[in-house]
């Protein structure tokens, strides 16, 4: 079997084929991958939803992460499973640095989401995040969350 090269263009269109639910034989030959590959392509799929997330810190993200979405990040995890390609050859099909790669072999970078959370009625995001003049607690939504759900949790008015 004349086997191709696993690319980010092959990668994405094997989970593209596996979200559409075809069977591993089918994807396999269609793209000329191994079975073994697509295997190892839908278990990571699987897992992406059981991965730890890093906790929040104040700062949304640090600088160096704004610049790279969690697609990318799941990406390069999925060729790092395959392991056909070394750190250089992954970093160049994904766009990224060499040392982002090794970041994600070493579980210091993971996907994260970055969807902002749905504001309820009357809330909006600040610029930056400051500490509540009631609770301290460090907020980016007003009026704070934490003070509303300590006051609905004792019985009181939730605004």
């Amino acid at each position: 079997m004349d086997r191709r090269l696993i690319t980010a263009a092959v990668a994405e269109e094997a989970d593209r084929l596996l979200a559409q639910g075809e069977d591993h034989v089918t994807i396999a030959a269609r793209l000329k991958i191994t079975e073994y590959v697509v295997g190892l392509m839908a278990e990571n799929r699987e897992n992406d939803d059981q991965r730890s997330l890093p906790t929040r810190s104040a700062r949304r993200f640090p600088p160096w992460q704004k610049s790279v979405d969690a697609v990318t990040v799941r990406r390069i995890q999925r060729m790092l499973d395959v392991g056909w390609l070394n750190h250089t050859q992954i970093a160049r099909e994904a766009g990224v640095s060499s040392n982002f790669v090794t970041k994600v072999v070493q579980g210091e970078r993971l996907p994260i989401s970055t969807e902002q959370p749905v504001l309820d009625k009357g809330e909006r995001f600040l610029p930056a995040p400051i500490r509540c003049s009631v609770c301290r607690a460090l907020i980016s939504i007003v009026p704070c969350r934490a003070c509303r759900t300590r006051r609905a949790m004792r019985g009181g008015c939730c605004m």
